[in-house]
């Protein structure tokens, strides 16, 4: 199943931000099944290899990242079975795209290793006996098991017999079969390949009784739990950045509803309804003059999706990690055309009073220690009161955790009149490293000096 999503917010005197656009050939799925889709550079591959039987649902976008055995980056997606790379030093060759070592990458993420665990006394009748790991490959009944399932797949590469595509497909075998408790509690015969585990699942029916292990999965572990509702959400990202919660009005929250109503019925992003259009209600108009709007197109949106396309844009996000506002309203609305729209007051209830003798000045996001940060040019804060002073920068670094620079745009002019920095990423932050942030200049004629790491994430 593929689909078209979309979305934008905005913001007083702003323009247009998009969030999320597919590309046509990406293939996503339902959301239930996975918050992913699968990259068109590796789309094709997963259909013809073994697609959902062999690799699994995609459990990240696909990003640059590091091969740990090779130390180069390749553009990387990770599945439930499997992880895909794209090496262009292959270009014009049947291995432009390569699969990870999962299986010895499991075993030594474990701490076992199958050497030390030993090879097999010699070949068995009936089994394919592999001398280069001591290891047979056998069925575990009549014409049924791990060796008619290795040998009937296969990478589909023109030139190779059914042994190397097989060879290609899962790898030599590093374990004996033998009961083991995979990660789901289920106590089955397992054996280890250099790029999968076979698991024998007797119970099943016959073209289930050998299962791949989500091995994918397992090495990535589970992903962060998700905030459930807009509230959750919002103050899920205050409580990260050192921020108190805000709590909710329901007028205000009844007043962005409205909003939302006008803006998906009428396919309509605004701050300014139009009277003479379905939906328009002066309660609405008060939400829209008072703070964030988002819309988007397609199935799946939430009201979370919302709350984390307004923290991936500076200015929305500034609003919302305002730490002497007390009360947002919210609304959500999808209407039957297909469009979502989403509207949050972030000014009805503002008490700017307190921002001078406020003392958390400036707010950092990501925030300190903040993890499962995405790996794209994702904005980096440093805010002060709306009604203040411009910062003065005279330095700015952004580097990983082994000291390599990362190129950026460094500013002061922030979008709806904030007052503080923004750094914007040349190129996507790198998946799964420690970043430290470092500004130093004046606010107010006094130095500041703010360092700061946090983590990004490959999902």
């Amino acid at each position: 199943m593929q689909k078209l999503r979309w979305g934008l917010i905005c913001l007083l005197g702003l323009s247009l931000w998009p969030i999320q656009a597919v590309a046509a050939r990406e293939q996503c799925f339902p959301a239930e099944q996975s918050a992913y889709c699968i990259d068109a550079s590796f789309n094709s591959y997963w259909e013809t290899n073994g697609g959902l039987a062999v690799f699994g649902y995609p459990i990240t976008w696909a990003d640059n990242e590091t091969n740990a055995d090779t130390g180069q980056q390749y553009l990387t997606q990770w599945f439930e079975r499997n992880r895909l790379e794209w090496h262009p030093e292959n270009a014009g060759t049947p291995y432009v795209i390569l699969l990870g070592l999962l299986g010895k990458d499991r075993l030594q993420q474990l701490g076992r290793d199958p050497f030390v665990e030993g090879r097999e006394a010699g070949p068995r009748d009936g089994c394919l006996w592999f001398e280069q790991t001591g290891h047979n490959l056998c069925d575990q009944q009549a014409g049924l098991g791990f060796r008619s399932y290795w040998e009937n797949h296969g990478l589909n590469i023109a030139g190779l017999n059914a042994y190397e595509r097989s060879l290609q497909l899962f790898g030599l075998p590093l374990t004996e079969p033998k009961m083991e408790t995979n990660a789901s509690g289920d106590t089955v015969v397992t054996q280890w390949f250099e790029r999968a585990r076979f698991e024998w699942h007797p119970n099943n029916p016959d073209q289930f009784k050998v299962l791949l292990g989500l091995l994918g999965s397992e090495i990535l572990g589970p992903p962060p739990p998700q905030p459930q509702g807009w509230l959750e959400a919002v103050n899920f990202y205050r409580a990260n950045a050192g921020l108190a919660p805000v709590a909710e009005d329901a007028v205000l929250n009844d007043n962005c509803f409205q909003h939302a109503r006008y803006m998906a019925e009428n396919r309509h992003l605004t701050h300014d309804q139009d009277p003479s259009l379905p939906w328009a209600s002066p309660a609405g108009q008060i939400c829209g003059s008072n703070g964030n709007a988002w819309l988007g197109g397609g199935a799946g949106w939430t009201a979370v999706d919302a709350v984390e396309g307004w923290m991936s844009s500076p200015g929305h996000r500034l609003w919302l990690l305002y730490p002497t506002t007390p009360v947002f309203g919210f609304g959500f609305y999808r209407a039957e055309n297909g469009t979502s729209a989403a509207g949050l007051d972030v000014l009805s209830r503002t008490a700017m009073d307190a921002d001078e003798t406020y003392a958390g000045w400036p707010i950092r996001y990501p925030a300190d220690a903040e993890r499962f940060i995405p790996p794209s040019k994702y904005p980096i804060t440093l805010s002060w009161r709306y009604f203040g002073d411009n910062p003065i920068i005279s330095s700015t670094t952004i580097e990983t955790s082994n000291g390599v620079q990362i190129a950026h745009s460094a500013s002061t002019d922030l979008p709806a009149g904030h007052k503080g920095v923004l750094l914007l990423p040349t190129n996507p932050l790198p998946a799964n490293s420690r970043i430290t942030v470092h500004v130093t200049g004046s606010y107010d004629n006094i130095p500041f000096d703010s360092r700061w790491t946090f983590t990004t994430s490959r999902r």
